[in-house]
């Protein structure tokens, strides 16, 4: 069958794409075209039809060393990288001034902060490739060791704290001690969880503890949380510490098929959540069920969920909600969302809650949004710089149903080439004068101080401590100021008005979720303290201090998105959400509008009509009322200034020119991105096409699963497995991913369910690392999936029959050739993974060296069973593949 709509490749002739040739959209004259030109071995140019491009330069090692992006409107970034000897990446820096890339000295160590305005990076390593120590403008600088086994035992941040960490004899973590207090893990045995053995069981800290119990294919059944709640003064009653029990369950293919939520500590009430699949493998339901004395029946008899339709490329077609409301989905022959239409039957009356027609340019950006409902009307309408960051956004809101209530807004952006975003302007929406501009100062990528043309000098000014954490901002014009108090984890935990009157308390568990939050908000026109506790991401409790009542929330995902919210009488809230998954709109059972939100480009609030206290608002996130700032898992954002308050951990698009802004929210393009994680800016549409929007968000959240697994190896593998065997299936529709996948094809239908499970898992993992470009694998780091279990197979694989290279001779090493053949044939002989030929140990891929990441003992090394040191050669028969721990012991010998 004829392949409709689809991108077509040119080729060279030694086989590499010189150009890709996408589908003609509705509204485009021509197609977009992308054209690849080789300059020589080492420099590659993409030129995109728009008049953008992207320049790549590699040293004859194959390691970029410079990355250039141009714009059509004359903008352009630069970014460029050093590397020692052994292919480690010592340097990263700035190329925006007329200065020259230059190359430390690798064994020179690192030096102090960069404060050039270069925002220069450095990196030192031991002789095994270790992390000794690194300097980033933003972080500061920080140390590490190790010890005999490549296990993190301390690591120094730039504030002079200390965090170290203790292992067992195989390698897993038992303490990690940081000023806070103790995290210890147990492992293989407790009272009351059940298949334990090689299973982390307990954690627990200073602010709470965790217990799991498993099924007998190692996942995650049950997990019992314990809330410490001793800070003095606590106002909590005695229940609320729990225990929290959350129970999952999973067909044979790994999918969660129920999850039974924590009880109310007070009425007993618990609520279950069922999930139903299609014959494709896609989701295809949601229902719940509350009991209210904590017994739940076998069945759930309300839908949250009644349908989900899917297109020919299996993406999401229409979404039925319990309450009837139907939101339906539209792309255009690119795979992009050009509308959203949400609408249904409202007391014997058709509504239409939204219905927004997308347009976009040639790169992709959406460049108007139009949105005709029933009760409002909005137009938005947006421009951006040559490197896809916004620079200008105008808004309209016509209240049909409030007498034509009016509300207009005007902006523009201006950005320095490394995204820093140095202005803000607010103009006149009638004439388009600019009304006030806000000027931003920097340190690196640290905002100091914010000019404003209206209200003079220094209006904002912003403090942060040596790791990069926002400590203290002033607002001069409006006499407020808040004191950031962090730990040693850079976790907010606490904020202060300028009188040193608490507004705001936080506390995290080891992972960094979001446990406890306490603060003063206004209930019925008084202010009273406010205690919500998070025993799981499914489940919350508030409780109101002046009228002593918990009440509780049951929250319902679907794909990673809150769609909806149940308390403990079962009173329902249903949210709909745009294209980066804002919540615009929050209703009830029966399709009544309680809030309906629109948002300015950076998350500052429109118009907001109705109840305020629903909690998920600007890209699904939890706005803290205390502070005006958003929580986003890893970190806090502030809308107002749009940036993060903290600086990024991970630097998930290394060889994107804007990636290296530590602070920067989405790379500037708040229309086009969303960040569910605080870690991983992911465009809205470009992961979706020619693929599920579901599937690849059910990937996304795999992956946030997997970080904050209470095992690295056992739940990554878990969170992996629940995008199941439809994840493999679209693996095959992105080029280049099915071949590492196909290996996997023959044991994801193997009657082993531990096989199938562990291959399910392997495939879910690479697609996810394609879809996101690579970003998941940098996400789960050493956490990438390993087998649970042994796979059949193991002993001493002969290499002998590899093809030795022309030069073979003694004291050389192995060529790629051998090593690619000896992984092919080491495989074979153990069912599809590899394993050590000494011990039979099952190993893992290594992963190149990480901040903050230790390696793990059993990644496979290439080794000389006759040691060069001894004589040997690179001939075939003198290789085995053994774990780097039996390599270092073999060396050490």
């Amino acid at each position: 069958m004829e392949e409709r709509n689809p991108t077509s490749f040119e080729y060279d002739p030694i086989g590499r794409i010189k150009k890709t040739i996408q589908p003609t959209a509705q509204g485009e004259t021509s197609p977009t075209t992308i054209t690849t030109t080789y300059n020589s071995a080492f420099e590659t140019t993409e030129d995109h039809s728009s008049g953008t491009s992207k320049r790549i330069v590699k040293d004859a090692r194959g390691q970029i060393q410079y990355v250039e992006d141009f714009g059509n409107d004359g903008s352009a970034a630069k970014i460029g990288f050093c590397y020692d000897i052994s292919g480690n990446r010592i340097k990263k820096s700035d190329l925006n001034d007329s200065s020259l890339m230059s190359c430390p000295n690798p064994s020179a160590g690192v030096p102090t902060k960069d404060t050039s305005g270069r925002n220069q990076a450095y990196w030192s390593y031991d002789a095994f490739g270790k992390l000794r120590a690194e300097s980033d403008p933003d972080l500061g600088v920080s140390f590490y060791n190790y010890n005999a086994f490549g296990d993190l035992t301390s690591s120094t941040n730039a504030k002079g704290v200390t965090t170290t960490l203790s292992y067992d004899g195989i390698g897993r973590i038992l303490t990690k001690n940081i000023p806070e207090g103790n995290i210890a893990y147990t492992y293989d045995s407790l009272s009351g969880s059940e298949n334990a053995l090689g299973k982390l069981v307990r954690i627990e800290d200073s602010n709470q503890s965790k217990t799991f119990s498993y099924d007998k294919l190692g996942r995650v059944k049950k997990e019992i949380r314990t809330i410490l709640a001793t800070s003095a003064g606590n106002p909590l009653p005695t229940e609320t510490q729990g225990p929290y029990i959350t129970e999952t369950r999973y067909d044979l293919l790994g999918r969660v098929t129920r999850i039974d939520y924590p009880e109310h500590p007070i009425s007993h009430g618990r609520m279950r959540a069922c999930y139903e699949y299609g014959s494709a493998g896609y989701i295809s339901g949601i229902s719940v069920q509350v009991n209210t004395n904590g017994i739940l029946p076998g069945y759930c008899n309300k839908d949250i969920v009644e349908n989900i339709n899917y297109n020919e490329f299996g993406q999401t077609a229409t979404v039925t909600l319990g309450n009837g409301i139907a939101t339906s989905y539209g792309y255009d022959v690119k795979g992009r969302m050009i509308r959203l239409n949400s609408s249904g039957d409202v007391h014997g009356n058709t509504k239409v809650l939204q219905d927004a027609v997308y347009s976009f340019n040639p790169n992709n950006n959406i460049t108007n949004i139009s949105n005709t409902t029933t009760d409002f009307n909005t137009q938005y309408d947006y421009g951006y710089d040559g490197i896809g960051r916004l620079t200008s956004a105008n808004g309209s809101y016509l209240g049909i149903a409030e007498g034509n209530l009016s509300r207009r807004f005007q902006q523009s952006f201006g950005y320095a080439k490394n995204g820093n975003l140095t202005s803000k302007r607010i103009h006149d929406p009638g004439n388009g004068s600019v009304q006030d501009e806000w000027s931003y100062q920097y340190t690196n990528h640290q905002v100091t101080n914010i000019d404003s043309s209206r209200t003079g000098a220094d209006t904002l000014t912003l403090q942060y401590d040596a790791n990069g954490n926002l400590t203290r901002q002033r607002d001069n014009v409006k006499d407020l100021t808040k004191r950031i108090q962090v730990d040693s984890q850079d976790r907010i935990t606490q904020i202060q008005d300028g009188n040193n009157a608490i507004l705001g308390s936080y506390w995290y568990d080891d992972g960094g979720f979001r446990i406890r939050r306490s603060a003063l908000e206004e209930k019925n026109n008084v202010f009273t303290n406010v205690e919500i506790l998070y025993p799981s991401k499914f489940y919350g409790l508030e409780f109101i201090e002046s009228e002593n009542v918990i009440t509780s929330v049951n929250n319902v995902y679907l794909n990673g998105v809150r769609i909806a919210a149940m308390n403990e009488a079962g009173a329902l809230a249903y949210y709909l959400t745009d294209q980066v998954d804002s919540v615009s709109h929050v209703l009830d059972d029966e399709g009544n509008t309680l809030s309906q939100i629109q948002y300015q480009p950076y998350g500052e609030t429109f118009v907001q009509r109705g109840d305020l206290n629903f909690s998920p608002k600007y890209n699904s996130q939890e706005l803290d009322r205390e502070s005006g700032f958003y929580f986003y898992n890893a970190r806090y954002y502030d809308p107002g200034i749009a940036r993060f308050t903290s600086a990024d951990t991970l630097i998930p698009d290394e060889y994107n020119s804007q990636g290296w802004n530590r602070f920067a929210y989405v790379y500037n393009n708040p229309i086009g991105a969303k960040d569910p994680t605080g870690h991983v800016p992911q465009d809205y549409d470009a992961g979706f096409k020619d693929s599920s929007k579901g599937i690849v968000k059910g990937a996304v959240d795999s992956v946030k699963s997997a970080l904050s697994a209470p095992t690295p190896v056992d739940a990554a593998v878990n969170s992996a497995v629940a995008t199941g065997k439809g994840v493999y299936e679209l693996a095959k529709d992105y080029k280049g991913t099915y071949e590492k996948v196909k290996d996997f094809a023959g044991k994801l239908t193997s009657k082993d369910d531990k096989v199938r499970d562990y291959a399910a898992g392997q495939a879910a993992a690479h697609t996810m690392s394609a879809v996101l470009g690579g970003m998941a694998g940098k996400a789960l780091g050493s956490r990438l999936p390993k087998p649970k279990v042994d796979v059949p197979g193991g002993g001493k694989v002969d290499y002998s029959s590899i093809k030795n290279p022309p030069d073979a001779g003694p004291g050389k090493d192995f060529t790629l050739s051998q090593k690619e053949a000896a992984l092919k044939l080491n495989r074979e002989a153990n069912g599809g993974v590899v394993k050590s030929d000494s011990s039979g140990t099952t190993l893992t891929k290594p992963m190149k060296s990480q901040r903050g990441v230790t390696p793990d003992p059993n990644e496979w090394q290439f080794d000389h069973i006759k040691p060069k040191s001894c004589g040997g050669d690179n001939c075939s028969s003198n290789l085995q593949i053994l774990s780097r721990q039996e390599n270092r012991i073999k060396s050490n010998k």
